[in-house]
Order: C-alpha cells, then sequence, then structure tokens
C-alpha cells in the first residue's frame, strides 16, 4: 500500500519546486542581461572607431553612425554604406551621394536641395519634412519611406520605387515620375499640380484630396487607387487604367480620359464637366450623381453602367 505523505509536506515539496523553477528563470535572464550589456560595450567602441574614421576621411561607409550635425559638404560619397545612420542637421551642401545605401537612415529636416541621389537607397529612411527641391532621384529606391511634408518640388523621381511611401502633405509641384512605381503609397493631401506621371504605377494608392490639377497620367496604372475629392482639373489620363478605383466627389472637369478604363470604377457625385471620355470603358462603374454636362462620351462601353441622377451631356438629368 503505497504511503501519503501529509498535505503540509506535499504543499512544502511543491512550494520548493515552484520556488527552484523560478530561481532557474532569473538566474537565466540575470545571465542573458549580462551577455547583452557586454555584446553592447563591445560594439560601442567599434561604431565610435567607424565614425572617427568616416569624419576623418578614411572610409566612405558609416552604417549605425549618430552622425548628425556632421559637416559632410563637397564629400563623396558614392556607393557609401550609411544604413541607419542618424544625418539630421547633417551638412550636405554638393555632397555626392550617388547609388548610396541610406536604407533606414533618418534624415528628417535635412536640406537635400539639387543633391543627385540617382540609384540611392532610401527604403524605410525617415525624411519628414526633408528638402528635395529640384533633387534627382532617378531610379531611387523609396519604398516604405516617411516622406511625410517633404518638398519634391521639381524633383526627378523617374522610375524610381516609391512602393508603400508615406508621402501625406508633400509637395510634389511638377514632379518629373515617369515610370515610378508608387503601388500603395499614401499620398493623401499631397499638392502635385503638373506633376508628370506617365506610365506611373499607383495601384491601390491613396490620393483622398490630392491637387493633380493638370497633371500628365497617359498611360498610368490606377487600378483600385482612392481619389475620393481628388483635383484631377485638366488632367491628362489618356489609356489610364483606373478600374476600380474610388473616386466619390473628384474633381474632373476638362479632364482628357479618352480610352480610360473606368470599370467598375466609383464616381459618385463627381464632377466630369466637359471631360473627354470618348473610346473609355465604363462597365459596371458607379455615375450616380454625377455632371455630365458637355462631357464627349463617344464610342464608351456603357454595359451595367449606373447613371442614375447623373446630369448627362444635354443637360438632361438621369432617370
Amino acid at each position: 500500500m503505497p504511503i501519503r505523505l501529509p498535505r503540509a509536506t506535499r504543499n512544502m515539496r511543491e512550494n520548493k519546486i515552484v520556488n527552484s523553477f523560478h530561481y532557474l528563470i532569473s538566474f537565466c535572464m540575470i545571465r542573458l542581461c549580462i551577455a547583452l550589456t557586454t555584446l553592447c560595450a563591445d560594439t560601442s567602441p567599434a561604431a565610435a572607431q567607424d565614425r572617427e574614421a568616416f569624419l576623418s576621411k578614411q572610409t566612405i561607409h558609416c552604417p549605425r553612425c549618430a552622425l548628425g550635425g556632421a559637416n559632410l559638404e563637397r564629400r563623396d560619397l558614392t556607393g557609401a554604406d550609411l544604413s541607419g545612420a542618424d544625418l539630421r542637421d547633417a551638412k550636405l551642401s554638393r555632397t555626392i551621394l550617388r547609388n548610396a545605401n541610406l536604407s533606414g537612415a533618418n534624415l528628417s529636416e535635412t536640406n537635400l536641395k539639387r543633391r543627385d541621389l540617382t540609384g540611392v537607397n532610401l527604403s524605410g529612411a525617415k525624411l519628414t519634412g526633408a528638402s528635395f527641391h529640384r533633387a534627382t532621384l532617378r531610379g531611387a529606391n523609396l519604398s516604405g519611406a516617411d516622406l511625410t511634408e517633404a518638398n519634391l518640388n521639381l524633383a526627378v523621381l523617374t522610375a524610381a520605387n516609391l512602393q508603400r511611401a508615406v508621402l501625406k502633405e508633400a509637395l510634389l509641384y511638377q514632379i518629373d515620375a515617369g515610370g515610378a512605381d508608387l503601388s500603395g503609397a499614401d499620398l493623401r493631401a499631397a499638392l502635385m499640380g503638373g506633376a508628370r506621371l506617365i506610365n506611373a504605377t499607383l495601384i491601390g494608392a491613396d490620393l483622398t484630396f490630392v491637387d493633380l490639377g493638370e497633371a500628365r497620367l497617359t498611360n498610368a496604372n490606377l487600378r483600385n487607387a482612392t481619389l475620393i475629392e481628388t483635383n484631377l482639373r485638366s488632367a491628362t489620363l489618356l489609356r489610364a487604367n483606373m478600374s476600380g478605383i474610388k473616386g466619390e466627389g473628384a474633381n474632373f472637369i476638362q479632364a482628357a480620359l479618352r480610352g480610360a478604363n473606368l470599370a467598375n470604377a466609383v464616381l459618385r457625385g463627381s464632377d466630369l464637366y466637359q471631360a473627354d471620355l470618348s473610346d473609355a470603358d465604363l462597365s459596371d462603374a458607379d455615375l450616380r450623381s454625377v455632371r455630365l454636362s458637355a462631357a464627349k462620351l463617344f464610342n464608351t462601353k456603357q454595359a451595367g453602367t449606373n447613371f442614375q441622377g447623373a446630369t448627362m451631356p444635354d443637360n438632361s438629368v438621369h432617370p
């Protein structure tokens, strides 16, 4: 017959086991903290040496370095590795940064006006409030970068990668972004008047409240983009793919939309006064309550198009 221990004895043994387990966990955590502290202590001098070597021009590489306020004027940093570096307030007058790796770097409020940044990697970089006025960013990688309120007026962004970039309230007046990829980009309230976006990709981009007046978007791909209350007055959208867009309240006054694909588009309440929609595909589009006064609808595809309450080209109201 097995011997049963008294309840008090059993509880005591259980408490000892639990206490031993807690002690083991605490011991492991302490050893982990010591190991991490040692690791940090070992890498800090190396980082300091990298920074010193970089500032003394012995090397062009300084990843994760603290370079805020550093004077880098006239330095040739072509192909440099400055990934994750803090470059806030750094002086970059006439600095050459072509093909440099600045991924994850912090360049907030930094002045990069007229800089040649061809092929530079700025993916995931923090660029809020930075100035790229008239800068050349041809073929640059800006995917996932934060460009909130940045100034890119007159910048060259041809073939640049801006996928998922944040460009809220950014200044993009008359940029040349032909062939650029802005898929999934957040462009809410950006000012893009006169922008050149020929053959650009803006699939799923958010263009809510964006000013694209007189912009050129010939052959652009805006599939499933959001254009709620977007200003596209006098914009050129020849053969643009706008299928599935959400464009309630958008301004398309005098826009050129010849041959555009607007299948399944939602344009309820939008203004298409004097717009040219010749040869456009309006299949299954929601055009309820839109203004189409004096618009051109020659040879448009209208299978399943909802014109309820719309003001038609002859100023009659569709039932």
